[in-house]
């Protein structure tokens, strides 16, 4: 088993990328060690056979001890201590058993002092599972569910650190290491300088942009609107508009006089939208389409509200809609902006691929990971509404917003148009 999981990681990762021959080694390798490429990789394999090695001895050894304390019942102790010196058992194994078989009172271990005693074991191990797991979510939803969660696995890999730092378990607080590392690799690129985003150029058009998704059972509305309206945006996408909310909206109508409205999408303009695609997305592909013209440019904009991937079946059907979005974005020369609430996050393996096929980056690149739901508990809070630009647009600055009374948290960003 030590070798045959990691060789089960290993295979799996080679079938994603369609690959054969060594090319399909080194490329499921790269995709195992993510941004450590080839020797993360090998890192990975190697720290899964430590951690499968471990599980496999505890519990051979918990079998043992269970086998000789049912044992010291019907035999006598210097039979068991004679046979026990014979096994080719390790050392403190041995200890272990001739202690077990020399205090014949059974003393049964509940699951709370187990969880005592090995709990925080069993935990950074699962963590650094879970965390390895993400990489397969092409192939499988419940799969694609642990790639979200790497702030998460951090901080449960940290609390193990100072856990066996202060229990003086060496081999343990490497475990742990493993599985900092392993999530912190993926974290902190996105706090690192990012070179699209610096001071604006002359000629650049400002432009802010705020998203929101507002929660159907949501009746909080002034909130959102006083949020608006301080912000004063030149666009304004909503997600879960129902009528109750459309109503609301058309207040902004002042500040945001154009806008459309398709599904529970609303998209609000300071700007005239020149042209909207109202066919462009299909009911399974959930989308707003439409253009602004400036003098110099026309920008494209594309608001996407992807399914909720709680299930095989809409699992398929937000990765079909990424894909409809990435093939419609990709092609466009011009200033394209996509945001919405995409119930992915920065980590999935589909998300990756969906970045690398539409031409986009995220304009949270080198403003942190800024997670922004579910906003009521914060423990568990991930990032999944993005707002991505292409090369013709330059990132100035994102934030978060404060509550508005939704499960989502806004987010506003500062982007400046290029001219050239």
């Amino acid at each position: 088993m030590t070798v045959t999981i990691p060789a089960l990681l290993l295979f799996l990762s080679i079938q994603a990328t369609g690959k054969t021959g060594n090319s399909a080694i080194l490329s499921g390798l790269q995709n195992l060690g993510g941004p450590f490429k080839l020797v993360g990789g090998l890192f990975v394999l190697v720290g899964v056979g430590l951690v499968v090695n471990w599980v496999i001895n505890y519990c051979l050894d918990t079998v043992a001890i269970k086998i000789y304390q049912k044992r010291r019942q019907l035999e006598t102790a210097d039979k068991l201590l004679t046979e026990i010196d014979r096994l080719p058992l390790s050392y403190p194994l041995k200890i272990q058993l001739k202690w077990v078989v020399l205090h014949n009172e059974t003393q049964k271990l509940t699951e709370l002092q187990f969880l005592g005693r090995h709990g925080v074991k069993v935990g950074v191990c699962g963590l650094i599972l879970l965390s390895i797991l993400g990489y397969l979510g092409q192939f499988f939803y419940l799969l694609d569910l642990t790639s979200h969660f790497k702030l998460q696995y951090l901080i449960g890999g940290i609390i193990g650190f100072f856990y066996f730092a202060f229990k003086r378990r060496k081999s343990w607080i490497i475990v742990s290491l493993i599985c900092i590392v392993l999530n912190l690799a993926e974290i902190a690129p996105w706090y690192w300088p990012n070179p699209a985003i610096a001071t604006p150029v002359q000629s650049s058009i400002p432009l802010k942009v705020l998203q929101s998704n507002l929660l159907f059972q949501n009746k909080q509305y002034e909130k959102l609107l006083s949020f608006v309206r301080q912000e004063t945006p030149d666009i304004a996408a909503f997600m879960e508009v129902k009528t109750e909310w459309k109503e609301q909206l058309e207040t902004l109508r002042d500040i945001l006089p154009y806008a459309v409205l398709k599904g529970d999408i609303a998209l609000y303009s300071s700007l005239p939208l020149t042209r909207v695609y109202e066919n462009s997305l299909d009911s399974q592909k959930r989308g707003v389409i439409a253009q602004i013209s400036f003098p110099e440019k026309v920008l494209s904009i594309v608001v996407a509200h992807t399914n909720i991937p709680l299930s095989k079946n809409l699992f398929k059907k937000r990765n079909q809609q990424l894909e409809a979005i990435a093939d419609y974005v990709a092609p466009l020369n011009n200033p394209t902006l996509v945001v919405g609430d995409f119930n992915i996050s920065l980590w999935s393996p589909i998300y990756k691929k969906f970045v690398k096929n539409s031409n986009l980056k995220n304009a949270r690149s080198g403003f942190g990971i800024m997670p922004t739901w579910p906003s009521l508990n914060p423990l568990l809070s991930i990032p999944i509404d993005h707002c991505f630009v292409n090369r013709e647009i330059q990132v100035l600055n994102t934030r978060k917003g404060p509550n508005i009374g939704s499960d989502h948290l806004p987010l506003v960003t500062d982007l400046g148009v290029l001219k050239e």
